[in-house]
């Protein structure tokens, strides 16, 4: 990231590149995610954040609640050349004061525990998941 470039966040799908969006995904190791479901997900998700540098999409997450009791937080990726630079705890700061609720749930491995730990996240009880394989990567 060079160092004058001013990252803004947009709260909105409007004029998001999709196609850019899967691209980040790869570049970002997240990879599974393709066709217009990308778009479908965001669209349908209470809550989103896009980070873009000099007119580019270098960031993004999505967020599922109820403005209750819950939320989860989904797809929180940062162009590798942008990530420690700040922008992923943008995004997530403001994704986090979006969701007004009790308990927010992420799903993290690796090296991204440390980061959502330095936010407050912490190990929650025996979680558990039920993934239908077939479906994870049609990308209708």
């Amino acid at each position: 990231m060079h160092p004058s470039e001013i990252v803004t966040l947009q709260s909105d799908c409007a004029g998001i590149d999709w196609d850019v969006l899967i691209d980040l995904f790869k570049r970002g190791d997240l990879g599974g995610r393709e066709g217009d479901k990308v778009r479908r997900s965001f669209e349908k998700s209470d809550v989103v954040c896009f980070a873009r540098a000099g007119g580019k999409l270098v960031g993004a997450a999505r967020a599922l609640t109820d403005f209750e009791y819950h939320a989860t937080i989904y797809d929180v990726v940062v162009r590798p050349d942008y990530q420690r630079s700040g922008v992923g705890t943008r995004i997530m700061n403001a994704v986090l004061s979006s969701l007004p609720v009790w308990r927010i749930l992420l799903v993290a491995e690796g090296e991204a525990r440390a980061f959502y730990g330095r936010l407050g996240f912490e190990p929650f009880g025996e979680a558990m998941a039920r993934l239908d394989r077939g479906r994870l990567f049609d990308s209708n």
